[in-house]
């Protein structure tokens, strides 16, 4: 056999993840699932059903607050496309463009709004409440309103 056949090289080998690490990962993967079945797996922008391929937005991005406060499901949604492209790429990179903040699919970048008391728009229900449950909460107009 050739020198090297068989083998993957790499100038910087992925570094093994940590026993933290890895259930960290674990914790947040399991919430995105979470996310996915309570947005059955449709886009709450556009209302697109996006399947497995849909990727799951932070309203409030990790690096926005803190990862732990991040990382629960009243902060997750659905969205098409990926971080550059479809609704989830104009939420990252253009969010005025959708009237993300207004809408309720990113929180603002100060940190004050508990992901949980912002109304989000979704496609198919209009407005609700994420719930900790890993439901939606409908709201009629009298609490939009308010």
């Amino acid at each position: 056999m050739p020198r090297g056949a068989g083998f993957k090289t790499s100038a910087n080998p992925p570094k093994p993840k940590t026993a933290k690490q890895s259930k960290t990962n674990r914790g947040l993967d399991e919430l995105k699932g979470q996310a996915r079945r309570r947005d059955n797996d449709t886009c709450v922008v556009c209302g697109v059903y996006v399947g497995k391929g849909g990727n799951v937005h932070h309203r409030r991005n990790r690096g926005m607050g803190g990862s732990r406060a991040a990382n629960v499901i009243s902060n997750l949604i659905v969205a098409c496309g990926s971080p550059t492209d479809g609704c989830h790429g104009l939420l990252t990179a253009k969010p005025w463009e959708l009237d993300a903040e207004w809408n309720g699919w990113v929180l603002p970048t100060n940190g004050n709004q508990n992901p949980a008391e912002v109304p989000v728009l979704v496609a198919w229900l209009g407005w609700a409440l994420p719930l900790s449950d890993g439901s939606w909460r409908v709201l009629d107009a009298r609490e939009v309103a308010s």
